[in-house]
């Protein structure tokens, strides 16, 4: 059960780094200019229930819909490193707006259709993290379930309270805060794509766990 747990943490912060909500507060708050604390907390809590369901969904509907194409589950591991190594690099550079094709919010008519999508998908949950449920959503029994699932409940949750907060806090955060907590999440997602490109070498080329 410990082991369990352990993996639950894990899966959970990786994602986490993966999705990225305090990253996108400014997007919210441009977003929701305009709107008064009810519409905000509202859109707060549909941005965390859609990102929830556009993670199960990749869960669980994703590998077999590349099993119909061929793809094998280290290659998209391989795949998905590659793209989470990316991400990572583009935050400790302060660029991952540029590549998560963030929308401008300094106009006016890009303010508005900053909403649900692209928000939630793909700015939130993204090809990133897509990748990473994707190639670490197998289970075989019902209490793996719980690493599968449980990740993905507690980042929708913490997507609706970072935005929820900053609903309420929104004069208060300050982008230089942002900047820190960015590069940070960089370095550490940086390792985390390592290790999964490393687990999808492994997983297409058996021979290298003798190396």
């Amino acid at each position: 059960m410990l082991e369990i747990l352990a993996l639950t943490l894990k899966k959970t912060i990786s994602l986490l780094v993966l999705v990225g909500p305090v990253s996108m507060i400014p997007i919210f708050i441009a977003a929701t200019e305009g709107l008064d604390l009810t519409g905000k907390l509202r859109f707060a809590r549909t941005l965390g229930l859609s990102v929830t369901i556009a993670l199960l969904i990749a869960t669980f509907l994703g590998m077999p819909i590349l099993g119909l194409l061929g793809v094998s589950l280290g290659a998209m591991q391989v795949g998905g490193g590659i793209i989470v190594l990316l991400l990572a690099i583009a935050m400790v550079l302060g660029k991952e707006s540029n590549f998560k094709g963030s929308p401008s919010v300094t106009g006016e008519n890009e303010v508005r259709t900053a909403s649900i999508v692209p928000l939630a998908v793909p700015l939130l949950a993204g090809p990133a993290a897509f990748s990473y449920v994707m190639g670490n959503g197998a289970w075989h029994s019902s209490i793996d379930l719980i690493h599968v699932i449980v990740p993905i409940l507690i980042v929708g949750f913490s997507c609706w309270l970072t935005f929820h907060i900053a609903s309420k806090a929104e004069k208060k955060i300050r982008q230089a805060t942002l900047d820190v907590i960015e590069r940070i999440g960089g370095f550490i997602l940086a390792a985390i794509a390592i290790e999964m490109m490393a687990s999808g070498l492994r997983g297409l080329f058996p021979m290298l766990t003798s190396v």
